[in-house]
Formats: C-alpha cells, structure tokens, sequence
C-alpha cells in the first residue's frame, strides 16, 4: 500500500512539472494555421482584424473596423503650369499624431469652395512624410485632403485651400513689346492682326493715309481708336464710299472739326454707310459740309443745332437726334423715341401736326414702369417714400451671395399680386442695391415679409430657416451699417423674422417688425410690436430690404409673396386721414378716444376722475356733475393683491338716490335673462358685492337684491337662487355683514321667502373639522385640543361626534370643552385603545 501511494505522489510530481515547463513556454512555438485566419478581437467583442488566409485567396494581416483617422493639415497651392501644385507636409489636425493603420490621404478638388458633390478625386499621398503634386487645372480651383486608414475609414476633410489656378506660360511683361519692327514682314499686318482701337492719332504720320492706301471696305470704326480720325491724318478727297465699311465709322472716332468737305468724294456719306447716325456737329466744322458730300435721298439728320422747319418726308425721313430740335417737324417725319432726351421736347414742338399742351398727356401715352421716383418732386417724392413693395416680382433686381438662385415665377395662388420670387437653395444677404431708402429715426417703420416652404431641405426640417428686416447703410449709401456699427454685409436687423423655421406644404406666413430710432449699441432680434420697436445703429443714414432664404446652406425651395417697408407714423391723426372701416384690429395706444366733444358722449382716456385708464360715460344733463365711469384697478390689501372693476353712476346733486341697473333679459318676457359675476381667473378666489358710502363718509348704504320686472305689480316675489361650490357674503371691513343705515349697527343677511343654495353655505361664525384621539387607556377619557380658529361672534357652542360603527359598545362617550371662537378642546372616551376620528362644530352669535 505505501508503495502504491509512493507511485502516485510520483506522478503527481511529474505532472506538475510538465505544467510548470508548459505555462514558461510559448504555446504556438510548434504550431501552425491550416488553411485559415486568426481572428483578433478587441474588449468589446468587436473584430479588429486577421491574420492569415483571406477570402480572397490572399495571405496577409487585414484590418477592419478601425477608428476615425485625424484630418490632415491643411495643404499649400501654388499656380504651375498647367495647373497647381499641392503640398502637404504630414501634418495632422490640431498636431494629432499620424494613426498607426495609416494607408493613405486623398486629396480632392473643386471650383467651389463648398466642395459640392465633395470635389473630385485626383491622387493621394501613401506616405506620413507628405509630398508634392501637381493637379491639372484651367480654370482656379480650391483643394482639401482627406485621410483614409488601412480599415477603410475616412476622417474629416481637412481645411480647404485656394483659389489658385495655372500660370500663364509666358508671363504678360515678356509679352508686351515682344514683337518689333523687325519681327514683321512686309504686308504682314492686316485688318484681322490689328485690335479694335488699337491704332490711334499718335501711330499715324500727318498726311500718310491716301486714297491708294485704302482697301475697298476697310476702314472700320471699331479698328480706330476714340477720336483716332483728325484732319491733319487724311489727305483731301482721299476717302470715297467704297473705303468705307457699311455701319462702321462713328463719329466718336473722330477728332473735334475732323470732317471737313474737301477730305470726302463727292456722294461718300450716305445711309448704309452709317456715318451720318453718329457725326454730331462737333465733328463738322462750320460751313465744311455741304450738299454735294450728302445723297440727298437718304439724309439722316443727326446735328445737335438743326433749328427751323423740317417740312416733309419729301426732305428727310428720320429726324435722328431731337434734343435741341425748334421750331415745327411736317407731317411723315418720324421721331423714334430713343434719339429724344429726358425733358428735352419743349411745349412749342409740334410733332405730326400736334403739340404736347397741359393735361394732354394720359397715362395711355408712357409706358409702364417708365417714371422713376427720382422723376417726381421733391414733395411727391417724400408721399412715395412712405412705402416699398416687393410682390415677387422683381427678382433680377435682388442681389445675394451663396450658391442659390432667385427667380421671378408666375403662380395663381400668389396673395400679393400674379408672382412670386422663388428662392432655391441657400439664400445669403439677399437686398436690393437700387432701393436705399433715408432712414428718419424720429419714425416709425414697419417691415413685413409673406413667405411660405414649397419644396423641404434634403434633411427636412434643417436648413430653412428664414430672416427678413432691413440692412443699414452708412451717408454714402454703400458702406455697411450693421448691427455692431461693422462693414459687413450680414448681422443686420432681422426685425420680422428671425431665424424662422419654415414648414414645407404649411402655405404663406407674414413676418412683421417695427424699427424707430438709433443706439449705439442696438439689441437685435424679432421685434413684433409697434409700441416696442427695434433701432438701428447710430451711423445708419439708409435702409434697404434684407432676407436670409434656406440658411444655412439648404436646398429646399421657398417662394416670398411679398417684402414692404411702410412708414405708420405720419403725424397727428384727425377724422380725416381715416377712412371708414379703415381701423381694424389695429391698435391706438395713449391717446383719448369720445365720441364727441360736448353734450352725451363716450369718452375713453388714460387718465380720469376718480380713477385712471376708465371710460366715462356722460348723461348731457346740466345737474350731473360727475360722469358715470367704468374703472379697473388692483388694489393691494394686507400684502395681498385685489383686482376690481368699479362701476359709478353719474353724480348728480347731493341726496338722491343713484341707480345702476345691471338688466340681463330675452326678448319677452316668457325668456330666461342671466346676469353673471365672476372673478374670471378660476382660482376660487373671492367676487364681493358692497353697499358704502362712494364719498369716504361713516353712512353706509345697504345692497338691497329684489327679485323683480319694474313696472309690473308681481302676483308675488320671485325667487333669489345662489349656485355656487361655495357662496361668501362679506362686506366693505370683511366681517361677514352688511351695514344698516344707522350708523355703527349691524344687520345679518335677510331673505324672504325660501333661500336655496345647490352649492355649499360658508358663514364666518360657523367652522367645521375632524381630529383624530387615540385613547391613553381602555375607558379612559382622552382630550385632543384644535387652536387657530376664527369663528364670528361673542357666544359659542360646540357640537362633537364620534366616527364610529359601534357607537355605545366601544365608543362609550365624546364631549367639547373650552370652546371659543379660536378654538376648543374634544374628548373621547372607548372600551379599548383604537385610534377614532371625531367630528366637531363650532358655531358662533
């Protein structure tokens, strides 16, 4: 037996040491991987990567599920050519360290700098040191980098840089003067080598263009340079029509007193030349032009200083330029409107046959659209200036930044005239540069916009948001003026809307905001209310309308109505600047409002007798000496607020009796009338009737309610009916009574007849509760003491019952003791120790 046990404490031994030498062993020192991977995980159960034979029948260690990679620094462009080269020098964002499953950076270009469609992808950097490359370009392009790791995750892009675009392959200071004399052979130099205006006066020598010199057809206007043509270049006689490219020669190329008879053959000029079109009298010297250099059949008249008769068709057929045209034009000479300047046909003109005379022009005869403000008086300019519209239809006058566009569209839905101005895609500063209205901060303007989401942003719900308001400029009309005093074409004074979120297919929405005044430290926001309104900063001078559409950055679609800038304060207001049904909805602030002056009248003011903000009603009697009055006021009572509506009959004479009648009825007498005191704001608390003296004095009148139709003899009195959850009588000291007339004495409330109440009674001399006695002992009385009543009266009785189904047995007595009107002391007496309720009354007299 020991021997055996010897044996196995041997092997046991053994067996132990083989452990020990294997945990010291690396245990895939001898091993290997049959036709598979090793899959490696990381504490999160997630697959990181394998080592091994892949799916694709490769041998290799693949990564997968790896983290973001840090965006790359941001590159350097330069112009090459061809196109710009690239730098990136292995920087990562913020000095983030280069990842460990780096693989690659791409880097992306595009003409945009918000990379639409993220650029395009040219090429990448594979190593953490970076590089150069070139990206081929012909127009400035921006470029930004993104990192990609071994996994196949791709970072943030990296900040954009740019524009930049190729260089030019020669610069322009070797191109200029690069061609001399020499470099030209001759005959070299044709009509299609020389620039428009490209040869002027000081290229041409004194009398060296002649007639021999000149190509049929080759002297063209928009060769020569602005007042190229001058005398003392042309040899006499030595331009004829065949010279002359039809269309072609303005007077604006020529020289002051350039044209004189002798440089033109006899017939040159004529209509399909179109010289005559452009040569004003500057051009001819007096007296030089006469009638041989002209075809008579087609004369073009075109001098600033014809004066006379124009007699017939027969004589000219066109008076070219009118501006100082005198006298009378015959019958069949036609004037086109372009050749007559603003202003410039006086009364005397008679054309076909008429004359423009006072009134004779109706609004049939100008053109819609045509008489600008600036056009008007001074006076009717200012009545104009109190308003600007925009119905949608004037989108090319507009202009924005950001990439989306606004287009004028005609819809039938429109609220505000036929069209709308579709805004799609991100709107930025949108303002109109030909609207600069003078901004008079002792006004008070008012902003709207009508806007409405047709089409909702590639996330709905993001990126429409809408601002309307105004834009400041400075005295120039063209610096800034925002809202911090800046330069800046954006933080304007979004007054009407304010970051609003548009809702697509929820239909138009108004925006409304008022401006008045300046600061130099203005607070923006929307600003809905006229009695409110927003300023503008102190440098403003003008104003223009301003709109932010799909910001920001959105792609939806919407569509504004309507844009108006509307001065609402123009002075004092009489009866005659309203028209009726005009005010409507509309609010009137600090202002007294009768409906006459004198005699029976209605009177709202903000200030009254006896009290303030009331509306007082007057009788026109000569004994009334006070008006009735309706009057809200909050009183404040012992530390607690007291709101109160006041009604006053009119006073008159002292010791009559004054009456106000609250009539509540149908329209016969079989109908129900109803009359209703409420205190409104369902907080329970107290709506009180009080009969006093209305002049402070100690005779007190008594609140008489009769249940009655004046002037029928009732077979008997009607019924009073109190519905209420509770129902408090008080009077003016809230002791619970109403006075008599003699003074210092006190009468209860009197009913006669039968007095119902659906609700509770509450009365100040009545108290009810409930405590709860738990008795010391079996058949031992127990006392529970109830303090801080307020009970009326002087006289005080207490009436107790036990809660109890046992009433006798185990309940054997209960009782009150020490009653008062704060409070009294209750008692209970059980067969045993259970805790009862006992209910207890207190009633004063």
């Amino acid at each position: 037996m020991a021997d055996t046990l010897a044996v196995l404490a041997g092997r046991i031994a053994t067996l132990e040491r083989l452990v020990r030498d294997l945990s010291r062993t690396s245990r895939l020192a001898n091993s290997s991987i049959e036709n598979g991977a090793i899959a490696v995980y990381d504490d999160g159960g997630t697959i990181r990567g394998s080592i091994g034979l892949q799916q694709d029948g490769t041998l290799a260690v693949a990564a997968v599920n790896g983290p973001p990679p840090p965006a790359p620094g941001a590159p350097t462009i330069t112009s090459v050519l061809g196109g710009v080269a690239v730098v990136w020098d292995g920087s990562f964002d913020g000095g983030a360290q280069a990842p460990a499953d780096f693989a690659y950076v791409e880097v992306h270009f595009s003409t945009a700098p918000d990379f639409p469609d993220d650029g395009s992808l040219f090429s990448a950097f594979y190593s953490t040191q970076g590089g150069t490359m070139t990206v081929p370009a012909g127009t400035p392009v921006w470029v930004r980098l993104v990192c990609v790791s071994t996994s196949g995750v791709v970072s943030d892009p990296s900040p954009v840089a740019g524009p930049a675009g190729p260089a030019p392959v020669v610069a322009q200071a070797v191109l200029d003067g690069i061609i001399n004399e020499l470099a030209l052979a001759d005959d070299a130099v044709t009509q299609a080598k020389i620039a428009a205006g490209a040869v002027g006066r000081t290229e041409i020598a004194d009398d060296s263009i002649t007639t021999p010199k000149l190509v049929a057809g080759s002297i063209n206007g928009d060769r020569m340079a602005v007042g190229t043509m001058a005398a003392n270049i042309l040899v006499a006689a030595s331009i004829t029509a065949a010279q002359v490219k039809a269309l072609s020669l303005t007077g604006d190329r020529m020289a002051v007193n350039t044209l004189t008879a002798d440089k033109f053959v006899t017939g040159t000029i004529t209509a399909a030349s179109g010289v005559i079109s452009s040569i004003d009298a500057s051009k001819i010297t007096v007296g030089k032009l006469s009638a041989s250099q002209i075809d008579a059949t087609n004369l073009v008249i075109s001098a600033a200083n014809v004066n006379g008769t124009v007699a017939s068709a027969s004589t000219a057929t066109t008076a070219g330029s009118a501006t100082t045209v005198t006298g009378s034009i015959g019958a069949g000479v036609t004037v086109p409107p372009t050749q007559i300047g603003t202003g410039q046909i006086p009364q005397t003109t008679t054309i076909n046959g008429g004359s423009i005379l006072t009134g004779t022009l109706d609004a049939a005869g100008i053109k819609a659209g045509t008489i600008a403000v600036d056009r008007l008086s001074v006076g009717l300019q200012g009545q104009v200036g109190q308003k600007f519209y925009d119905f949608g239809d004037a989108a090319s006058k507009w202009s924005k930044t950001g990439a989306g566009s606004m287009t004028t569209v005609a819809v039938t839905d429109a609220l505000s005239g036929g069209s709308v101005m579709r805004c799609v895609g991100s709107i930025a500063s949108g303002y109109r540069p030909d609207v600069k209205i003078p901004f008079d901060p002792g006004v008070t303007y008012r902003v709207s916009a009508r806007v409405r989401q047709t089409v909702a942003n590639s996330t709905p719900g993001t990126n429409q948001k809408f601002y309307a308001g105004v834009a400041g400029l400075a005295a120039d009309g063209v610096t800034w003026v925002n809202l911090t005093g800046a330069n800046s074409a954006s933080s304007h004074f979004y007054v009407a809307a304010n970051a609003q979120d548009l809702t697509a297919g929820a239909g138009f929405v108004t925006y409304t905001g008022y401006i008045k005044g300046t600061s130099a430290a203005p607070v923006g926001g929307v600003k809905p209310n006229a009695n409110a309104p927003g300023q503008l900063h102190a440098n403003v001078r003008f104003i223009t309308p301003f709109v932010y559409v799909n910001y920001n950055g959105g792609s939806g679609t919407a569509e504004i109505d309507m844009v108006a800038i509307e001065v609402v304060e123009m002075g004092a207001l009489t009866a005659s600047n309203i028209v009726a049904g005009a005010i409507n909805g509309q609010t009137i602030t600090g202002a007294t409002l009768q409906t006459a002056a004198t005699g029976q009248r209605v009177v709202i003011t903000p200030s009254g007798t006896p009290g303030t903000n009331s509306v007082r009603f007057y009788s026109g009697t000569a004994a009334e000496t006070e008006p009735g009055e309706v009057l809200a006021t909050v009183d404040s009572n012992s530390g607690h607020e007291r709101p109160r509506l006041n009604l006053w009959s009119p006073t008159v004479e002292t010791g009559t009796s004054a009456e106000l009648a609250l009539i509540a009825g149908g329209g016969t007498q079989n109908d129900q009338g109803e009359f209703r005191l409420s205190t409104g704001d369902g907080s329970g608390s107290t709506t009180s009737l009080y009969a006093y003296a209305a002049d402070g004095g100690s005779n007190l009148g008594q609140l008489s309610v009769t249940i009655e139709q004046p002037g029928i003899t009732p077979n008997g009195l009607g019924d009073l009916t109190i519905t209420a959850d509770t129902f408090d009588w008080t009077d003016a000291r809230n002791k619970g009574f109403t006075y008599s007339s003699t003074a210092g004495s006190r009468t209860g409330l009197s009913v006669v007849g039968d007095t119902t109440t659906s609700g509770s009674l509450t009365a100040g001399n009545m108290v009810f509760g409930s405590v709860t006695i738990t008795p010391s002992a079996a058949n031992t009385p127990t006392s529970a003491t109830v303090s801080g009543l307020h009970v009326a009266g002087t006289t005080f009785r207490a009436y107790v019952t036990a809660n109890s189904t046992v009433p006798g047995t185990s309940v054997t007595g209960v009782g009150a003791t020490s009653v008062s009107g704060t409070g009294l002391t209750v008692w209970l007496t059980r067969a045993n120790t259970t805790g009862t309720t006992v209910y207890w009354m207190v009633v004063g007299s």
